[in-house]
């Protein structure tokens, strides 16, 4: 049973790195595309930043709400 669970948790930190090293990777290609936006076309970078900026805060409220309701949920229980 303990190779078993060993096996599992040897198989999700695999995954989990495979995912972090995808996340890098695409990380150093959104850089890479970056500079060249901001070379070849300051204004439509500046447009860019200003979305990704807005996708950010967006994705901030989104996680707080979650966080808040699943804590609620938790605290509701008991």
């Amino acid at each position: 049973m303990s190779q078993a669970i060993d096996h599992t948790a040897t198989n999700t930190l695999r995954r989990v790195v495979d995912l972090v090293d995808l996340l890098v990777e695409y990380r150093i290609k959104l850089d890479a595309l970056e500079h060249v936006l901001k070379e070849t076309n300051p204004l439509v970078h500046e447009l860019y930043l200003g979305t990704i900026e807005s996708l950010r805060a967006q994705k901030a409220v989104e996680v707080s709400q979650a966080l808040t309701q699943t804590l609620g949920l938790k605290f509701d229980k008991s």
